[in-house]
C-alpha cells in the first residue's frame, strides 16, 4: 500500500494528466497549444515526482531530487520501458521555453498528443499498481 504522501502525489499526477488530456481534445489554435504545452510541463513534473515517491515507498536507498536522475532511476526500476521515448519527452519539456518558435510549438504539441499522453497513462497505471 502506498503511503499517504505517495497517494497524494499519484492523485496530483492523475489530475494533471486528466487536464492535459482535456486540453489535448480541444481544437488547436495558438492559445490552446500554449495551454497544452504548459500542462505538459506540469504533467511531466508530476510524472517524475511520482516515480520518486513510489521509489521512496519501496525503500530504495537513493531517491533523486532532479528529473534527469529520477528518469534514470525509473528506467532501472522498470517504471520506464522506453528510455529513448523518455529522452524525447524530457527534451520536449525543456524545449517548451522555446515554443515562441511557431514550428517548434506545433511539433511539440503533436509529440504531446501522439506520444506523451499515452506514455503518461501507462506510467500512472504502473505506479498505481505498485504496492
Amino acid at each position: 500500500m502506498h503511503s499517504d504522501q505517495t497517494q497524494l502525489q499519484l492523485r496530483k499526477f492523475a489530475d494533471a494528466l486528466a487536464t492535459l488530456k482535456d486540453t489535448a481534445a480541444d481544437d488547436e489554435d495558438r492559445k490552446t497549444r500554449d495551454s497544452l504545452l504548459l500542462r505538459y510541463v506540469y504533467t511531466f513534473e508530476m510524472a517524475w515526482q511520482s516515480m520518486r515517491a513510489v521509489s521512496q515507498d519501496r525503500g530504495d536507498d537513493e531517491t533523486p531530487r532532479v528529473a534527469f536522475a529520477a528518469l534514470e532511476m525509473g528506467f532501472k526500476l522498470g517504471y520506464i520501458r522506453n528510455a529513448a521515448l523518455w529522452k524525447r519527452l524530457r527534451e520536449g519539456r525543456n524545449g517548451v521555453s522555446h515554443a515562441y518558435d511557431e514550428a517548434m510549438a506545433v511539433a511539440l504539441a503533436a509529440m504531446v498528443r501522439v506520444d506523451a499522453i499515452a506514455e503518461f497513462e501507462r506510467l500512472l497505471a504502473h505506479l498505481q499498481a505498485q504496492a
